[in-house]
């Protein structure tokens, strides 16, 4: 038996139309160029089962809120949004304003075309590659309907330590991006034809073990024959909280950055200028 077996989804599944959106002109160019990649999707569809809006976040914070087009009401609706290291205000309001339009926001570390096409691609190729064990749309319903906010990592490591593919994507979350509290998430999978089930749980343990344990979590896996010994590893966490501030960000008071100190698994912040204090925020391992 396989970790969440019963979740699992035939290899066979039909693949749904996911329309891409661009919601600046970078996000435009991303969706023409997805779509004449070789990914399924598409920037024109009449009724597609899902809707990608892309955005970058650092070109878009001070303009209009992105608007999605006409679309049936039974699709789902998600904003990938690329945020810099340390987000504006603008940037953080921005987020807040696409949280109305989508049914979740997912956040994915970087700015410019190229971070947004990875990660728009990332989300896409997750729900239509074909593998052994596929995660499809139903899938990405069941995690992200009932959230708000969610953040998309990608990793690689070597076949034979999977654990470390796992904290390769952990690291490559957003900054300040909280997974302890998330209710969903969907682990995708890419190994050498000699992957194996426990391969495949070794990773997936990895993933439960840095999440809280009423998280849902769905997994689906895929063998490239030109991988030798490369494990990819993509997670996308549904429910995810943000930190409002970390080390080095701008006090809220006075402006001034704030410093840190670590007090048990806690590291708590202050402004030594103004002595803005007691704002806790946990750091990634």
């Amino acid at each position: 038996m396989t970790v969440d077996e019963t979740d699992q989804i035939a290899p066979d599944a039909l693949k749904e139309s996911v329309l891409i959106v661009g919601g600046d002109g970078i996000g435009r160019s991303v969706a023409a160029r997805i779509a004449n990649g070789d990914t399924g999707a598409t920037d024109r569809a009449a009724a597609p089962d899902a809707v990608v809006l892309a955005v970058d976040a650092a070109r878009s914070a001070d303009a209009d809120t992105p608007a999605l087009p006409s679309i049936p009401e039974t699709a789902i609706r998600l904003a990938v949004v690329t945020v810099p290291e340390r987000p504006t205000p603008s940037e953080r309001a921005l987020l807040e304003r696409l949280e109305t339009q989508v049914d979740a926001v997912v956040l994915a570390s970087g700015e410019g075309e190229a971070a947004l096409t990875a990660a728009v691609g990332t989300l896409v190729s997750i729900v239509q590659d074909s593998g052994m064990v596929n995660v499809d749309l139903a899938d990405v319903e069941t995690v992200f309907r009932p959230v708000e906010r969610a953040a998309l990592g990608a990793g690689e490591g070597s076949i034979e330590e999977p654990t470390a593919a796992v904290r390769d994507a952990f690291a490559s979350l957003p900054r300040g991006v909280e997974t302890d509290a998330a209710s969903g998430v969907l682990v995708d999978l890419i190994g050498p034809p000699r992957m194996s089930i426990a391969d495949v749980n070794g990773a997936v343990s990895a993933v439960r073990g840095r999440v809280g344990p009423d998280a849902h979590v769905i997994w689906g896996g895929a063998v490239d024959s030109a991988v030798d010994e490369e494990l990819a590893v993509r997670l996308v966490f549904a429910g995810v909280e943000s930190a409002r501030v970390a080390p080095g960000d701008d006090c809220p008071r006075c402006g001034t950055p704030l410093s840190s100190y670590t007090l048990g698994d806690r590291t708590r912040l202050s402004c030594e200028a103004c002595g803005f204090a007691d704002v806790s925020v946990r750091l990634r391992d």
